[in-house]
């Protein structure tokens, strides 16, 4: 058995681990959670939500959006980056205009290009973030995404950010987000932790539930053929 094969085991093993623990945390708690913290220099969010949806539907979910994300990304301003104010729809604190991803399928570079925007402050144009994408396959689609930076050009610093499908019981399942971001000097400095929530952490939700919203949308539309 090759390092690959090996990972990948230990990693379903720990998503299965993952898997159970939050099914038996979800008999007592809310539906869905969200926290951000700043250590060392980093912001990081942890986003939980509970799924209407079998795991199947969530997988086949995962993996569209990652095919749009590769190659259709106007595609995706339609469900999964939709309400996310990526294209200046409306006026912010901090405005970003998402223009364009290129992905290269023989290094696995994911690299993403837009303008940062600062009202009344500073316009950066054409910034590009280049992130390592991995994914978790399985039968029916994806089962986790990672992208992990490798290059930028100074807005981002540090970026480790992914999401998993956690199937639960009774034709539910769990969309669990982990996000670590570091701002390069600039906007570290204009980034508070309460700024983040405003920037950041509300984009990182709403992306997490655009994806739940399209798995609702086809189990209950595979539950209405089913009894037709």
């Amino acid at each position: 058995m090759n390092g690959t094969y090996i990972n990948h085991v230990q990693r379903w093993i720990f998503l299965v681990m993952l898997g159970i623990f939050v099914s038996n945390q979800a008999r007592a708690s809310v539906t869905d959670s969200i926290s951000t913290h700043y250590v060392n220099g980093e912001f990081i969010t942890y986003y939980k939500v509970q799924v209407k949806a079998s795991d199947s539907i969530c997988l086949a979910v995962s993996r569209y959006f990652v095919h749009g994300m590769c190659f259709q990304l106007d595609k995706l301003f339609g469900w999964a980056l939709k309400g996310m104010n990526l294209r200046k729809e409306h006026k912010e604190l901090m405005m970003f205009y998402f223009k364009s991803t290129s992905y290269n399928t023989q290094n696995h570079i994911l690299r993403g290009v837009g303008d940062v925007i600062v009202p009344g402050i500073i316009t950066i144009p054409d910034i590009y973030v280049d992130s390592r994408l991995s994914v978790l396959q399985s039968a029916h689609g994806i089962r986790a995404v990672n992208l992990n930076l490798v290059n930028a050009s100074g807005f981002i610093k540090k970026m480790d950010t992914g999401f998993r499908v956690i199937p639960d019981i009774n034709q539910r399942t769990w969309l669990v987000l982990e996000s670590h971001i570091q701002f390069g000097w600039f906007f570290d400095l204009f980034i508070t932790q309460n700024r983040f929530k405003s920037i950041m952490e509300w984009r990182l939700k709403r992306f997490v539930n655009n994806i739940k919203n399209e798995a609702e949308r086809r189990e209950k539309l595979q539950s209405i053929n089913f009894k037709q």
